[in-house]
């Protein structure tokens, strides 16, 4: 569970984490505190403390949503891993309660369900055309959670500082040729705070990373004769 300066959440997430529903999936819990400038460090550290199931992974800068995870990921000694935002957006007991019978091998990706937020549902239009124009990969509404075997993140996911992390992974994930499944997942409001991955900012920094994957990676766009195959073949 990765977080940048979010210190008010951390005590909010541990009442939430020490519901008997939500702590008994988990063997252990992972938290990044990926180079906070306000006291996210010492409320995890804190919080590991109480818990003998968490521990605490600390950047001494920030470096990103897909660094974090991939150190969170990396710490972990599960076999399966998921991971989800500290601002309980989403309900761990309902991602677990989903895929509780799912195949152990299979990589499960949750894509929320639409709300009414237009400048979200925006923003995820114009990935989902320049993925599916690029890449040929479907990421409508891709929350960018997932649960699946630990060791398939590790070989299919290069250690990359790009926020786009998420929707890079749906796209290598598919070059792989691993079985996929999407469950839809309920999105809820911030419990507390801003959430920043939509700011102007945000997205401009997004850009300059798609536009960075391509320049140095570009062998991950699907070319024409590739998307025509697709296209029959999903016809």
């Amino acid at each position: 569970m990765p977080a940048y300066n979010e210190a008010a959440l951390v005590p909010l997430f541990e009442k939430h984490l020490l519901d008997g529903a939500v702590i008994s999936h988990f063997d252990e819990v992972v938290l990044v505190d990926d180079g906070s400038s306000d006291n996210t460090q010492s409320e995890m550290n804190l919080l590991a403390e109480r818990s003998p199931c968490v521990s605490v992974v600390s950047h001494r800068r920030n470096r990103g949503l897909g660094a974090a995870i991939r150190s969170g990921i990396v710490e972990a000694r599960s076999s399966h891993v998921c991971w989800a935002p500290i601002d309980q957006s989403f309900d761990l007991r309902e991602m677990l309660a989903l895929a509780e019978d799912y195949d152990s091998e299979a990589v499960i990706l949750f894509r929320r369900i639409l709300r009414d937020e237009p400048a979200r549902n925006l923003v995820s239009f114009l990935a989902h055309y320049l993925f599916r124009l690029l890449f040929g990969c479907d990421v409508r509404h891709q929350s960018g959670l997932f649960l699946m075997p630990r060791r398939a993140f590790i070989e299919n996911m290069p250690i990359t500082q790009r926020a786009i992390s998420n929707l890079e992974f749906i796209v290598r994930l598919k070059r792989s040729g691993l079985e996929m499944t999407i469950v839809d997942i309920n999105c809820a409001p911030r419990v507390k705070g801003r959430s920043r991955t939509f700011s102007l900012r945000s997205i401009l920094r997004s850009g300059r990373e798609l536009i960075g994957l391509l320049i140095t990676e570009p062998g991950l766009v699907l070319r024409r004769t590739q998307r025509q195959s697709q296209d029959r073949f999903s016809g």
